[in-house]
């Protein structure tokens, strides 16, 4: 996947998660909050090139390979 292609994937999880965040019981709302630093963490590395690959748990469990 392109890094533009990653970057867009993590930043519609990203907006997802956040838009679904405050509608969850309490142990869902946790488990969120876990995915989304997750995600926050690793769109920061994909936007800087530090990561060639990572995986992803939301919406689905991806592997991505990140090509520039």
């Amino acid at each position: 996947m392109s890094r533009t292609s990653a970057v867009a994937l993590l930043v519609d999880a990203r907006r997802t998660l956040l838009d679904g965040l405050e509608d969850k019981p309490a142990d869902e709302a946790t488990r969120n909050q876990r995915l989304l630093k997750d995600i926050e963490r690793r769109l920061l590395d994909v936007r800087a090139g530090r990561t060639l690959e990572f995986d992803i748990e939301y919406p689905v469990s991806l592997h991505i390979m990140v090509s520039d």
